[in-house]
Protein backbone atom coordinates (compact mmCIF):
# COMPACT_ATOMS: atom_id res chain seq x y z
CA UNK A 1 0.00 0.00 0.00
CA UNK A 2 1.46 3.43 -0.79
CA UNK A 3 1.61 5.79 2.05
CA UNK A 4 1.44 9.65 2.38
CA UNK A 5 3.63 10.75 5.18
CA UNK A 6 2.04 13.46 7.48
CA UNK A 7 4.76 15.60 6.26
CA UNK A 8 3.58 15.76 2.81
CA UNK A 9 3.88 18.77 0.46
CA UNK A 10 1.16 19.13 -1.39
CA UNK A 11 2.42 21.56 -3.79
CA UNK A 12 4.76 22.96 -5.16
CA UNK A 13 5.67 25.34 -8.10
CA UNK A 14 4.70 28.86 -9.15
CA UNK A 15 0.97 30.05 -8.94
CA UNK A 16 0.24 29.06 -12.60
CA UNK A 17 2.38 25.63 -12.60
CA UNK A 18 1.93 23.24 -9.35
CA UNK A 19 2.87 19.76 -9.24
CA UNK A 20 1.41 17.81 -6.37
CA UNK A 21 4.16 15.07 -4.42
CA UNK A 22 5.11 13.69 -1.17
CA UNK A 23 8.81 13.15 -0.06
CA UNK A 24 10.37 10.01 -1.55
CA UNK A 25 7.47 9.68 -4.39
CA UNK A 26 10.22 10.62 -7.33
CA UNK A 27 12.28 8.00 -5.97
CA UNK A 28 9.28 5.15 -5.68
CA UNK A 29 8.17 5.99 -9.04
CA UNK A 30 11.81 6.18 -10.76
CA UNK A 31 12.23 2.47 -9.49
CA UNK A 32 8.82 1.30 -10.07
CA UNK A 33 9.01 2.54 -13.70
CA UNK A 34 12.11 1.26 -14.17
CA UNK A 35 10.76 -2.28 -12.94
CA UNK A 36 7.46 -2.40 -14.65
CA UNK A 37 7.09 -1.88 -18.11
CA UNK A 38 4.04 0.34 -18.62
CA UNK A 39 3.94 1.85 -15.30
CA UNK A 40 4.56 5.23 -16.61
CA UNK A 41 1.91 4.88 -18.83
CA UNK A 42 -0.80 4.57 -16.77
CA UNK A 43 0.52 6.69 -14.16
CA UNK A 44 0.61 9.29 -15.99
CA UNK A 45 -3.21 9.09 -17.50
CA UNK A 46 -4.24 8.34 -13.32
CA UNK A 47 -2.94 11.76 -12.26
CA UNK A 48 -4.02 13.23 -15.01
CA UNK A 49 -7.59 12.36 -13.52
CA UNK A 50 -6.48 13.67 -10.27
CA UNK A 51 -5.17 17.08 -11.23
CA UNK A 52 -8.47 17.65 -13.60
CA UNK A 53 -10.62 17.70 -10.69
CA UNK A 54 -8.57 20.05 -9.16
CA UNK A 55 -8.96 22.38 -12.01
CA UNK A 56 -12.32 21.69 -12.31
CA UNK A 57 -12.97 23.08 -8.66
CA UNK A 58 -10.99 26.19 -9.72
CA UNK A 59 -12.92 26.74 -12.71
CA UNK A 60 -16.14 26.67 -10.25
CA UNK A 61 -14.80 29.00 -7.64
CA UNK A 62 -13.85 31.36 -10.40
CA UNK A 63 -17.12 31.15 -11.92
CA UNK A 64 -18.97 32.14 -8.72
CA UNK A 65 -16.61 35.20 -8.96
CA UNK A 66 -18.89 38.37 -9.47
CA UNK A 67 -18.21 40.06 -12.73
CA UNK A 68 -16.20 43.37 -12.14
CA UNK A 69 -14.62 46.35 -14.09
CA UNK A 70 -16.64 48.62 -16.46
CA UNK A 71 -20.25 48.59 -17.81
CA UNK A 72 -21.01 46.83 -21.50
CA UNK A 73 -17.93 44.11 -20.89
CA UNK A 74 -17.87 40.40 -21.41
CA UNK A 75 -19.86 40.09 -17.89
CA UNK A 76 -17.16 37.41 -16.95
CA UNK A 77 -15.25 37.71 -14.13
CA UNK A 78 -10.73 37.79 -15.08
CA UNK A 79 -10.60 34.46 -13.12
CA UNK A 80 -13.57 32.71 -15.00
CA UNK A 81 -11.56 34.12 -18.57
CA UNK A 82 -8.03 32.93 -16.84
CA UNK A 83 -9.32 29.62 -15.42
CA UNK A 84 -10.23 28.82 -18.91
CA UNK A 85 -6.31 28.43 -19.39
CA UNK A 86 -5.54 25.77 -16.43
CA UNK A 87 -4.92 22.24 -18.25
CA UNK A 88 -4.32 19.45 -16.47
CA UNK A 89 -0.98 17.70 -17.51
CA UNK A 90 0.04 14.29 -18.38
CA UNK A 91 2.40 13.35 -15.79
CA UNK A 92 3.75 10.69 -13.31
CA UNK A 93 2.33 13.37 -10.45
CA UNK A 94 -0.59 15.57 -10.62
CA UNK A 95 0.24 18.37 -12.72
CA UNK A 96 -1.58 21.99 -13.90
CA UNK A 97 -0.22 24.08 -16.00
CA UNK A 98 -1.55 27.43 -16.88
CA UNK A 99 -1.42 28.04 -20.55
CA UNK A 100 0.69 31.64 -20.26
CA UNK A 101 1.31 33.34 -23.53
CA UNK A 102 -2.35 32.28 -24.60
CA UNK A 103 -4.09 35.72 -25.18
CA UNK A 104 -6.38 37.39 -22.49
CA UNK A 105 -9.18 39.06 -24.85
CA UNK A 106 -10.63 42.41 -23.35
CA UNK A 107 -13.70 43.67 -24.57
CA UNK A 108 -13.38 46.97 -23.07
CA UNK A 109 -9.72 47.49 -24.31
CA UNK A 110 -8.85 45.35 -26.98
CA UNK A 111 -5.15 44.25 -27.74
CA UNK A 112 -5.05 46.17 -31.14
CA UNK A 113 -4.11 49.56 -29.48
CA UNK A 114 -2.00 47.79 -26.68
CA UNK A 115 2.31 48.82 -26.36
CA UNK A 116 4.24 47.88 -24.02
CA UNK A 117 7.74 49.30 -23.80
CA UNK A 118 10.66 46.67 -24.79
CA UNK A 119 13.31 46.32 -22.40
CA UNK A 120 17.28 45.87 -23.03
CA UNK A 121 20.17 47.84 -22.92
CA UNK A 122 20.09 49.40 -26.64
CA UNK A 123 16.02 49.43 -26.95
CA UNK A 124 15.58 51.39 -24.06
CA UNK A 125 12.07 53.83 -24.29
CA UNK A 126 10.93 51.96 -27.83
CA UNK A 127 7.56 50.94 -28.35
CA UNK A 128 6.40 47.37 -29.80
CA UNK A 129 3.22 46.29 -30.30
CA UNK A 130 2.14 44.00 -26.94
CA UNK A 131 -1.30 42.37 -26.11
CA UNK A 132 -1.88 41.25 -22.76
CA UNK A 133 -1.51 37.23 -22.04
CA UNK A 134 -3.16 34.58 -19.88
CA UNK A 135 -0.13 34.77 -17.19
CA UNK A 136 0.01 38.34 -16.98
CA UNK A 137 -3.53 38.73 -15.43
CA UNK A 138 -3.20 35.33 -13.49
CA UNK A 139 -1.58 37.11 -10.64
CA UNK A 140 -4.18 39.53 -10.34
CA UNK A 141 -7.20 37.73 -10.56
CA UNK A 142 -6.01 34.92 -8.03
CA UNK A 143 -4.23 37.34 -5.58
CA UNK A 144 -6.02 40.50 -6.30
CA UNK A 145 -4.36 43.87 -6.19
CA UNK A 146 -5.90 47.15 -5.60
CA UNK A 147 -2.93 49.01 -3.90
CA UNK A 148 -1.71 50.56 -7.16
CA UNK A 149 -2.74 52.11 -9.72
CA UNK A 150 -2.12 49.52 -12.16
CA UNK A 151 -4.12 47.11 -10.28
CA UNK A 152 -7.37 48.72 -9.25
CA UNK A 153 -9.19 46.19 -12.06
CA UNK A 154 -8.60 43.38 -9.45
CA UNK A 155 -10.45 41.90 -6.64
CA UNK A 156 -8.70 43.12 -3.05
CA UNK A 157 -5.63 41.77 -2.36
CA UNK A 158 -5.68 38.76 -0.55
CA UNK A 159 -2.24 37.41 0.37
CA UNK A 160 -1.40 34.02 -0.56
CA UNK A 161 -4.97 32.92 -0.08
CA UNK A 162 -6.10 33.61 -3.61
CA UNK A 163 -9.67 33.65 -4.63
CA UNK A 164 -10.05 30.50 -7.28
CA UNK A 165 -6.89 28.34 -8.00
CA UNK A 166 -5.33 27.69 -4.57
CA UNK A 167 -8.62 27.69 -3.23
CA UNK A 168 -9.39 24.64 -5.18
CA UNK A 169 -6.45 22.99 -4.19
CA UNK A 170 -6.40 23.38 -0.36
CA UNK A 171 -10.18 22.46 -0.70
CA UNK A 172 -8.99 19.28 -2.29
CA UNK A 173 -5.90 18.49 -0.40
CA UNK A 174 -7.46 15.47 1.06
CA UNK A 175 -8.97 14.22 -2.31
CA UNK A 176 -5.35 14.34 -4.01
CA UNK A 177 -3.52 12.80 -1.21
CA UNK A 178 -6.40 9.63 -0.99
CA UNK A 179 -7.34 9.33 -4.52
CA UNK A 180 -3.20 9.54 -6.03
CA UNK A 181 -2.12 7.11 -3.51
CA UNK A 182 -4.88 4.59 -4.19
CA UNK A 183 -3.98 5.33 -7.91
CA UNK A 184 -0.90 3.86 -7.21
CA UNK A 185 -2.32 0.59 -5.57
CA UNK A 186 -4.67 0.49 -8.52
CA UNK A 187 -2.08 0.83 -11.05
CA UNK A 188 0.25 -1.71 -9.20
CA UNK A 189 -2.24 -4.38 -8.84
CA UNK A 190 -3.60 -4.19 -12.60
CA UNK A 191 0.18 -4.65 -13.67
CA UNK A 192 0.95 -7.00 -11.59
CA UNK A 193 -1.94 -8.99 -13.20
CA UNK A 194 -0.96 -8.36 -16.37
CA UNK A 195 2.46 -9.89 -15.52
CA UNK A 196 2.05 -12.75 -14.49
Amino acid sequence: MAKVSSGTRIAAGRAGDVSFAAPGLMEFLRAASQAIPDFDKAMRKAAEEVAQKVVDDAKKNAAAQPPHGKNNTSGRSQAQVVATALRARRDRIPTIKLDHKRGFVSKSRSNRRRTRTVQGPFLRGMRKPGTVTMGDVFYGAEFGGRARKTTKQFLRHRGRQGYFFWQAVRDNKSYIVKEYSDAIERVLKELAKGAT
